[in-house]
């Protein structure tokens, strides 16, 4: 039997529940005493926990099961400094882009003591060369066969192998419960629970590693099988009245395929009328698009979502055109965003600053529009991930500023800007956050949402809990607008060159 320890260092840049002295003063003021105490006893944890570590230990239990094996799995996520990783026998990693870095240096310390250690997730499989520098073994794409085939190796007493080479599943029928109990976090999923539906993106943008890493085939999951998930995560207390689900999916409303002008809505309509009876608030990703179609966005309403999170991307269209996702249109974002906020579903509306066609008005007019329209901002800078095609074309135009992927946090300029210096982009950039992540600018956009009516009074929150559900992301969001910054005069610092430059595959 090997103790496995399935891990994520967290970076400062994950999504942390830390409220502010402010929020839970309010708190104090309206009674909610319940609430408050749910809000401090959770400062710290993860507000998106990672899907990938309890289904990685799922996959290692079905072995288990299947092999008559007792592998023990813990999942681990925390920060460099916080972790503590005795006992183990092997060590697995997940690692993103940003976090690389920190990971491979864990991952280096543990070896030097004799622990074998694996690495995998999106940056590992795109760069295994360098990942492979750092680690017993790589992993490279999707886990399904891979973990199976890596605990043969450790109960045959096999040396592992350098690659594990994961194919895409061609069928997520019967896929396991993620084991969430396996967190050393007594409540890992402290607001959020996450749940997949499918995977893969036929779209392409360039800035995004989804159709490279899920490739472009659309797969599902049966519907009765993810309802069948929701029901055994309320049995086990993890899925609670107080707890929103997140639907990992790249787009949970339909369908696309852009190139050929195709959206099907099928296989959504029939995951939300399967979701009526639950009685589940949900969070899901999808194009602001389906406010064209009314009688799905009120489907979703009724089905338990009171948020979308939706890829503006940015009010020029010529952008849009220019990254692959021509899809957007920027003349419709307003009405379409109308009829969700109609139907009670708050935007988590998302846009890059730093497209080729902005110059410095583009801020301006963004804060207009995010001060009219958006719930929840996510404004990030581009960055030109590894194995993009964005990075493709600003490595082929000498535009890559450096790789020192730590700072590939979607926060700091990576790359050279086409119509302003980066230092300049920075700056308006920072500029931009501290505008619009003020506290009158939350508390508005919060209470916009809580007072606004909407159709059969949709969804089935109450006044305060959508206020508080407006206010708690903007909070999360204000504050990683903060890390990293220093003081205005010495900001701008000279690149860091302590992570070689590597070769992109593909």
């Amino acid at each position: 039997m090997a103790h496995i320890a399935i891990v994520k260092v967290r970076g400062d840049h994950d999504l942390q529940w830390r409220p502010s002295r402010g929020f839970k003063t309010a708190l104090r003021l309206l009674g909610a005493k319940d609430l408050l105490q749910r809000v401090e006893g959770t400062a710290g944890q993860s507000y998106m926990p990672q899907l990938a570590l309890p289904f990685l230990a799922a996959l290692g239990q079905r072995y288990n099961e299947v092999h008559g094996q007792s592998h023990r799995f813990t999942l681990v996520d925390d920060h460099e400094d916080n972790l503590r990783l005795e006992g183990f026998d092997l060590v697995w990693f997940t690692a993103y882009t940003a976090g690389a870095p920190a990971a491979y240096r864990v991952s280096d310390r543990l070896r030097a003591r004799g622990i074998q250690t694996v690495i995998g997730g999106i940056h590992p499989s795109v760069l295994p060369d360098e990942a492979a520098a750092h680690a017993t073994s790589v992993v490279i794409g999707e886990g399904e066969e891979v973990v199976a085939e890596l605990l043969a190796d450790l109960d045959a007493g096999r040396p592992l192998k350098p690659r594990y080479r994961g194919s895409k599943t061609t069928s997520l029928d019967g896929l396991p419960v993620p084991r969430w109990s396996d967190a050393l976090t007594a409540d890992y999923c402290a607001w959020v629970v996450p749940v997949q539906t499918s995977r893969g993106c036929r779209n392409a943008c360039h800035f995004c590693s989804t159709t490279r890493f899920q490739g472009a085939r659309r797969r599902h999951r049966p519907v009765a099988e993810v309802v069948a998930e929701l029901r055994q995560l309320q049995d086990e207390g993890v899925l609670t009245d107080n707890k929103t689900v997140f639907f990992t999916d790249n787009n949970v409303v339909w369908d696309t395929d852009h190139r050929r002008g195709k959206r099907d809505s099928s296989y959504a309509r029939q995951l939300f009328e399967a979701l009526v009876p639950l009685k589940i608030s949900w969070v899901g990703q999808g194009e602001v698009g389906v406010g064209a179609d009314p009688d799905l966005v009120h489907l979703m309403a009724r089905s338990g979502c009171c948020m979308l999170l939706i890829g503006l991307e940015t009010l020029q269209q010529k952008n849009l055109d220019t990254v692959g996702k021509p899809c957007n249109r920027v003349d419709e974002y307003a009405k379409h965003i109308d009829t969700l906020h109609r139907h009670g579903i708050a935007n988590i509306g998302c846009f890059m600053l730093g497209l080729d066609e902005d110059d410095e008005q583009t801020f301006e007019q963004t804060t207009e529009f995010v001060e009219r329209y958006v719930d929840i901002p996510q404004l990030t800078l581009l960055t030109a991930f590894p194995g993009t095609a964005l990075y493709r074309r600003f490595d082929k135009e000498g535009r890559i500023l450096h790789r020192d992927w730590s700072r590939y946090d979607i926060t700091h300029v990576t790359f050279r800007p086409k119509h302003m210096s980066p230092e300049r982009l920075e700056e308006l950039y920072v500029a931009m956050l501290n505008r619009l992540f003020t506290y009158p600018a939350m508390w508005h956009r919060a209470l916009r949402y809580a007072l606004t009516p909407t159709v059969d009074q949709l969804p089935g929150l109450s006044t305060f809990g959508r206020f508080t559900s407006v206010l708690a992301p903007n909070l999360i969001y204000r504050r990683l607008t903060q890390v990293g910054r220093e003081p205005r005069a010495t900001r701008w610092q000279p690149w860091r060159t302590d992570c070689a430059p590597s070769a992109v595959v593909g």
